[in-house]
């Protein structure tokens, strides 16, 4: 678990934070923002190559210089992805590769806020099982494409984390979480020939959003 630590001022190190355009009520704006390209909610720098060149899909955006991303130790709901075939092909005939490196998104469906009036610091513990998310142009199998990516596209994950957010007195602090994904595009085959695409993202952590008013 990578942990990124809180000064007074509620800055995090080592990270970035969601900044309060983010709150509800504005969130679809903000992603209008980040798609766009704006010089405010310009994309963060990432180890993930090619990231910038992606589009964020619906119900979803990438994380920017003001999102804390932080990465945890995932467990299974379900089968273990050791179980995973060594399939090539399934009826149909289809086969899938890889497209690009991966890169990272995050998600809408908040999974947990705290908030409370300072000077006080505000903890919150996630610990949540989320869903991985597949979809493709043509009917390749599930199996197909977890044979691929190495863990099944079909289950749900358990995120946990924690974050420690600094209140100073006389504020208001809100701390809000999303999970964050591993988004990976594939390109689909049938007899050597592409023959669709789609895109397949595990859960791996959590994007964090924090602010005081």
């Amino acid at each position: 678990m990578i942990k990124l630590r809180t000064d007074q001022s509620g800055a995090r190190l080592g990270g970035v934070i969601l900044n309060r355009a983010l709150k509800t009520g504005v969130l679809t704006a903000l992603i209008s923002t980040l798609t766009a390209g704006s010089a405010v909610a310009a994309p963060a720098a990432s180890t993930h190559k090619n990231e910038t060149a992606r589009v964020a899909p619906a119900g979803f955006f990438k994380p920017g210089p003001n999102t804390i991303v932080t990465h945890s130790s995932v467990t299974e709901k379900g089968a273990s992805d050791a179980g995973i075939p060594d399939v090539s092909t399934r009826e149909g005939g289809y086969t899938v590769k890889k497209s690009g490196a991966s890169y990272e998104l995050c998600g809408l469906d908040k999974i947990g806020k705290t908030s409370g009036a300072g000077k006080t610091t505000l903890v919150l513990t996630i610990s949540k099982s989320v869903s991985a998310e597949w979809s493709a142009s043509v009917g390749v199998e599930a199996e197909v494409v977890s044979a691929e990516l190495g863990y099944k596209v079909t289950n749900s994950y358990t995120v946990e984390d924690q974050t420690r957010f600094e209140v100073p007195k006389g504020k208001f602090g809100t701390v809000e979480a999303f999970p964050v994904y591993t988004a990976q595009d594939f390109t689909v085959y049938k007899d050597g020939k592409k023959h669709g695409s789609g895109r397949a993202m595990k859960p791996t952590g959590v994007c964090w959003n924090q602010w005081t008013e």
